[in-house]
Formats: C-alpha cells, structure tokens, sequence
C-alpha cells in the first residue's frame, strides 16, 4: 500500500510527500487556468505519469528478457478541451528507440507497452496516440 501526503501551499501551488521514500512533488495551476507555470500542474502529472508508466512497464518485461532499454524516451504532448469541463481530451506521445533496436525488440516493446496500468485505468475519453520512432 503506498500513502502520500498532500498539502495546499498557498498561491495554487501544491506538494506532494511519497511517505515512505521522501519523495517531494510539487505543482501549480497551469497557465491557462490561473497559475504561473512555473511547475507541473496536476494534469501534466497524469500525462507524466502515463509516460513513466509505459517506460517501466516496458523495462520490466526487457529485463525479463535480459537486456536493457538506455536509450529509449518519450516526449507527450497534453491537449485540454476548450469548454469550462477542463479535461485532457488527447494524449500525444511519442517514443524514440535507439536506431539499432532490432525490429524483433521493437515489437516487444509495443506488445510490452499494452501492460501499462496507467493506460488501462484513464478514462476511454481522453484520445492516446503512440508513435513510434527510430535514431
């Protein structure tokens, strides 16, 4: 079981304690909805999390398998609606490879990446598009 302390800062800035590491998050609003920019907002954590999410669960089935993925990132691109909901309507992400990724690992990784807890518990609204790359 994991807990977490939340606490409000003042000025719509927020952290986030992970009690049993230490670990310290903290976020604001976003610019488009009062905040300064000047740290993740809530919903720019939801998508970080999909992305670390998708390279961790495809780190765990590579090292199943022996070998390593340094190398690989991934860059997402979070898209908002335009009404007064406020809510992620797309999810752009795309996933660069090493160039001398065989085409074999490429494929595990993509089936790999279907596993990702994250995935499966967002909302069937919000539109994810994956790309894949090679440099």
């Amino acid at each position: 079981m994991t807990k977490v302390k939340c606490s409000y800062l003042g000025d719509l800035k927020c952290e986030a304690i992970h009690l049993q590491s230490g670990s310290l998050i903290k976020t604001e609003a976003p610019l488009d909805h009062c905040g300064k920019g000047e740290s993740f907002s809530p919903t720019d954590l939801l998508a970080t999390s999909l992305g670390t999410c998708l390279l961790t669960i495809m780190a765990i089935k590579a090292k199943s398998k022996g070998f390593d993925l340094e190398g690989i990132y991934l860059n997402i691109e979070k898209l908002m609606t335009q009404n007064s909901e406020r809510k992620i309507k797309e999810l752009i992400i795309d996933i660069f490879i090493p160039d001398s990724t065989s085409k074999e690992t490429i494929d595990f990784l993509k089936k790999a990446s279907e596993d990702c807890p994250v995935t499966r518990n967002l909302s069937q609204e919000i539109d994810i598009k994956i790309s894949w790359h090679h440099e």
